[in-house]
């Protein structure tokens, strides 16, 4: 048998039919992998889009459960300071009474500071200075009404009455309210209720 020698040119012409049929079949095969490949990045994106959402909603959840729950702590202490304070002020003058009084106080404080310290993993510097000067706020007023109490026995007591009529008509109504006011306003533009 005698090969006989053809320029390529013409073993394609006389075969172009099987060629095309091979290049057919091979960009079928790309054009299947191609698609596959395609599906599956978009199956995979999907599902950590869904993953993420999940978890960003879970995260979500969490914190208004933590905010829920430094609110409650805040109003709980805020109310058994003023008790505080309208007891000494205005109520008997008991011992057993104060000593109540200051352990309900300081329970409901070590409540409030654990919350205080969950919700600020939430907040930015700015709120964290806000909340820093609330809980510099409520110490004062704690550490002022014990002092008052300390002193009230004493014959030159060095805290005046003057210090519980500031916190009665300075503190509580206008301080801390203008306080919680940045902390409310802060966590409404974090989680997009206002604009």
């Amino acid at each position: 048998m005698k090969i006989v020698d053809k320029p390529w040119y013409e073993i394609i012409f006389d075969h172009w039919a099987q060629i095309c049929l091979l290049l057919g079949i091979a960009s079928f095969i790309i054009q299947k992998y191609v698609d596959f490949v395609i599906k599956k990045r978009e199956v995979e994106y999907t599902f950590k889009i869904k993953k993420e959402e999940i978890q960003f909603s879970g995260l979500q959840e969490n914190k208004i459960l933590e905010i829920k729950s430094f609110f409650k702590s805040y109003q709980l202490l805020a109310i058994a300071l003023q008790q505080y304070l309208h007891q000494t002020y205005f109520g008997e003058h008991s011992q057993e009474i104060f000593k109540k009084i200051d352990e309900s106080v300081t329970e409901k404080f070590i409540d409030f500071e654990y919350n205080l310290m969950t919700i600020k993993l939430f907040m930015d510097r700015k709120d964290i200075v806000t909340l820093d000067e609330i809980t510099k706020t409520l110490s004062t007023v704690r550490t002022n009404l014990t002092m008052w109490h300390i002193n009230a026995r004493n014959k030159n007591p060095s805290i005046s009455p003057d210090n519980l009529e500031d916190i009665l008509n300075v503190i509580f109504p206008k301080t801390l309210p203008e306080l919680m006011t940045k902390i409310e306003e802060s966590l409404r533009k974090s989680n997009n209720l206002i604009d």
